[in-house]
């Protein structure tokens, strides 16, 4: 299929030449079809970008949806193995979506919201949403966790790590692939949730 190959042409572009080389002409070329071809799909490069991304959250958030179940029988054993699957699931998504485009991830990122698809995604499925889903979870060990209200330690934990996920995307974006910084954002969450040491 002609979208195929101009999906794979620009994939391709990216990989082996970088962003600044990408141009409808230049995908055009490597998909080996003429750019009126091209036109008649897309109007420029970022269009040809934003069909990508946008497939690609769509598989993400399929394959997130298949590890829901996983995740939903985890919650109920292991509360720090819980948190270190999500953070191992947002720290995938996003650096793979950013690196397919840094430039173009940073410019438009708030219109890939994985978190709603995923959403849009289970609820569609009788499950709960990720904000209603997380509290649960949390409910679930609430012997181990410090007093408070539930629904804003959820609120403020989900966000905690919504923002230094967003601020490493920002500054230092190798860090989502560094099990190091991981671990760093298991122990910060750990520290917020549960009840001092004795």
């Amino acid at each position: 299929m002609l979208v195929d190959a101009i999906h794979e042409a620009c994939l391709k572009i990216l990989h082996e030449e970088g962003h600044a080389t990408l141009t409808t002409q230049r995908i055009a070329d490597v998909a080996g079809i003429n750019i009126a071809s091209l036109y008649q799909y897309f109007p420029n490069k970022e269009a040809v970008l934003a069909s990508i991304y946008e497939q690609e959250v769509s598989q993400s958030a399929e394959q997130t949806r298949r590890r829901f179940t996983e995740l939903a029988q985890l919650s109920q054993d292991s509360l720090e193995k819980t948190l270190a699957a999500i953070i191992d699931i947002e720290t995938t998504q996003l650096s793979k979506l950013y690196q397919m485009s840094p430039a173009f991830y940073l410019a438009y990122k708030e219109s890939f919201d994985i978190h709603q698809r995923l959403d849009d995604l289970t609820q569609s499925l009788a499950n709960p949403s990720w904000s209603e889903w997380f509290p649960q979870f949390l409910k679930s060990h609430s012997q181990r966790l410090r007093d408070g209200d539930l629904e804003t330690i959820s609120f403020i934990a989900r966000a905690s790590l919504a923002g230094n996920l967003q601020q490493a995307i920002k500054e230092q974006p190798e860090r989502l692939n560094d099990e190091t910084f991981k671990q760093e954002l298991l122990t910060l969450l750990l520290s917020y949730l549960l009840k001092p040491a004795n």
